[in-house]
């Protein structure tokens, strides 16, 4: 039996998806997925030994027994490839803050499984090293590792040229297209999610004033924040991240190929916020759901485990 663990470093949660299969050519389709989450709000009140027992005893088998985890950490802006944890340093962070709020959860998981001794690699952050569109570099930060999560899953289930939502907290929203990836527009940048988003004029000026961090800023931009109403909150968050869909888009138009649309998190589970986006585009949305991220690093793990040596073109450290 192999088991693949994947791991999503959520705005609201950790998540956790195990893979298990009898034979490694068994497609995706043909084998057990099992999912859990843990609110990070709970994680953080729980010592790292309750969460062992808790996941463990919740996904059925014991961390060290698992062939391959994929993990991802907070913005994974220290590392340019996939790395084995034990390469590691600082857990993939180039420097600790920035966008979010820290609560100690994901820190306790990705420790337990270093130290639990199943073979992890770490998947990294989109960052000016990584291998996208110079043009977007402008930005230090594309988006954070358990997207590639998101859009390694869209890709095994079979979208070669897409643009990829995911929305919840905050939206980010990346391209690929010949099966790599392009580049993204993170959460700090254009669409606002339900409690996230870029700093306006009044946030920047609550910063320089000294009455806000740029982080609580970030923290509080998001439509929830801004608008009362419910309806128009949804509506908001489908028109940003329709926007945000048709600019990244652009990157796979110049190339002259068609693309698909699909999204995920939170949002993308609302059935009105998708239909609002269908009708925006004026094209069919997939939804993936807020489950992607995990279970597509799960997917990641089964792939590095089997020898892939790049992942929608980010490369696979074996040294």
């Amino acid at each position: 039996m192999y088991t693949f663990l994947g791991t999503d470093h959520g705005t609201s949660a950790v998540r956790f998806a195990l893979i298990s299969k009898n034979e490694l050519s068994l497609p995706s389709g043909s084998d057990d997925v099992s999912f859990f989450e843990i609110p990070r709000r709970v994680a953080s009140s729980m010592s790292p030994a309750e969460i062992r027992d808790e996941t463990e005893s919740s996904l059925g088998i014991k961390l060290k027994d698992i062939s391959m985890a994929a993990v991802t950490y907070s913005m994974g802006d220290g590392i340019s490839s996939l790395t084995d944890i034990r390469k590691v340093a600082g857990r993939g962070l180039e420097r600790t803050g920035g966008a979010g709020v820290e609560t100690g959860a994901g820190t306790k998981v990705y420790d337990l499984i270093k130290e639990s001794g199943c073979p992890a690699y770490v998947i990294p952050g989109i960052t000016v090293k990584s291998p996208t569109d110079p043009r977007l570099k402008v930005f230090s930060h594309q988006s954070s590792p358990e997207k590639i999560g998101i859009l390694y899953l869209a890709s095994l289930a079979g979208f070669r040229h897409f643009v990829l939502s995911d929305i919840g907290s905050n939206t980010v929203t990346l391209a690929v297209a010949e099966g790599r990836l392009l580049g993204g527009l993170d959460a700090c940048i254009f669409a606002p999610g339900r409690h996230h988003g870029p700093l306006d004029l009044n946030a920047i000026r609550n910063v320089d004033e000294g009455k806000m961090t740029a982080n609580e800023a970030f923290s509080s931009a998001g439509v929830c924040d801004s608008l009362d109403d419910p309806d128009l909150q949804d509506a908001s968050v489908a028109l940003f991240a329709s926007m945000e869909i048709l600019s990244m888009s652009l990157l796979i138009s110049e190339k002259n190929l068609p693309w698909d649309v699909v999204i995920s998190g939170s949002g993308g589970d609302d059935p009105r916020i998708a239909e609002m986006i269908s009708a925006h585009l004026g094209r069919p949305v997939t939804n993936l759901g807020k489950r992607a991220a995990a279970v597509g690093c799960a997917r990641i793990a089964e792939a590095v485990f089997s020898g892939k040596k790049d992942i929608l073109g980010i490369p696979v450290d074996r040294s």
